[in-house]
């Protein structure tokens, strides 16, 4: 049974390093509504934001003593989340971390119009879509959000844009290599 559970519940024993686990603090906290986590390649950015996601979704079903924080405890936004990435990145980390870490056979992932898993629905209310930093800026507006993960530096329309989507109240997570268009983020 254990190993089942390991198996299929993976992020309940997720354990991130110094930095990822003062990322999911300030994520988990509830005190802020955009966070930062800018740091090189190959420090687990990705897997902490993939653990994020599962704890936003399942939270309330997990017993990790990393995540028994305010928000993933009693999420308080809307149910709808948007991923935003570059095209390769989206499939060659995104969509698998995501199918590594959240629980299996409590979510369907759908392509949509997309050659990736772009539509996510869970067994308990949740939603989130996968997009592109290629995407016309103008497809980013519309939904009403309640968190938005961003991987890699955002353009300032393409997050300006999200953050209008927070009608409701919610919250903006960044993991980022900063290499080139990210200036703007630091002004």
């Amino acid at each position: 049974l254990k190993l089942k559970i390991l198996k299929e519940q993976k992020y309940r024993f997720y354990t991130p390093n110094g930095k990822c686990e003062e990322y999911i603090k300030a994520i988990g906290g509830g005190n802020f509504f955009v966070i930062l986590f800018s740091a090189a390649n190959g420090v687990g950015k990705t897997c902490a934001s993939a653990n994020i996601v599962a704890h936003i979704l399942f939270g309330k079903d997990s017993d990790n003593k990393f995540f028994d924080l305010p928000l993933f405890k009693n999420w308080p936004f809307k149910k709808v989340g948007r991923i935003v990435s570059t095209p390769r990145n989206v499939e060659n980390n995104i969509v698998p971390a995501l199918k590594s870490w959240l629980p299996a056979n409590r979510y369907e992932a759908k392509k949509g119009n997309k050659s990736f898993d772009s539509v996510w629905k869970t067994d308990n209310g949740h939603s989130f879509d996968i997009m592109t930093y290629e995407q016309d800026p103008g497809e980013f507006e519309g939904a009403s959000l309640g968190w938005a993960w961003f991987d890699e530096p955002p353009t300032e329309a393409i997050f300006k844009a999200t953050v209008a989507r927070m009608r409701m109240g919610g919250i903006i997570f960044i993991s980022e290599t900063p290499l080139t268009g990210s200036a703007w983020l630091y002004d």
